[in-house]
């Protein structure tokens, strides 16, 4: 496990490092940074057979939670490209088959870039492409059920979205994002969210 993380962090400082030797021609004029944060409804695509395991085939899941994120950013071009850096809670998914139960949680950090095409001076589409380090945990209880596990995955997601500007410094988000989850839980997890974006810069 300590190996799965020190692979991680090791991907986060490469993109980190690439971020910032791309922002470096720009420092002279100035650095843009923007934070925000986005609130929604994640959806787990798993069956009963996913959290349970492979003996069930039948009984009940609720794959619908809340999820949000916090996010970070640093405009790399202009206002068109960010690099972005974040962390996310997928909330929970839930299966169950007689007395057996399962629950499946998913949180982890993110790093992708940001690019929009503008519609307009204030609205434009928002398109994005990562990694993502999501910790899953499977918490199970009954009888034919294998017991619980945790792992931690590096994996690619990506979305699209809106941005709309009310000022030079607000903004706000509507975004879908779709996340490729690991070895244990579901398989993925989609996430719509709404969010506010203040930027930092001039």
């Amino acid at each position: 496990m300590n190996g799965k993380f020190e692979t991680i962090t090791g991907y986060f400082q490469v993109v980190f490092a690439a971020a910032t030797m791309m922002t470096i021609p720009s420092v002279s004029h100035a650095m843009d940074w923007y934070g925000g944060l986005s609130l929604g409804q994640a959806r787990h695509e798993a069956t009963v057979g996913d959290l349970l395991g492979p003996s069930f085939t039948t009984g009940s899941i609720d794959g619908n939670d809340g999820a949000f994120r916090l996010f970070a950013g640093m405009v790399l071009w202009d206002k068109y490209i960010g690099a972005e850096f974040g962390y996310v809670d997928l909330g929970e998914a839930l299966a169950q088959s007689g007395s057996a139960r399962a629950s499946s949680t998913a949180k982890g950090y993110t790093a992708s870039i940001a690019g929009l095409i503008p519609f307009t001076d204030r609205l434009g589409m928002i398109l994005r492409i990562g990694v993502d380090g999501i910790k899953t945990t499977l918490t199970t209880s009954g009888p034919g059920v294998p017991p619980g596990s945790h792992s931690t995955d590096l994996k690619i997601f990506g979305g699209t979205g809106v941005q709309y500007d009310f000022s030079k410094k607000m903004g706000a988000r509507l975004e879908v994002e779709r996340y490729n989850m690991g070895s244990i839980g579901s398989p993925y997890i989609n996430m719509i969210s709404g969010g506010i974006v203040y930027r930092f810069g001039k």
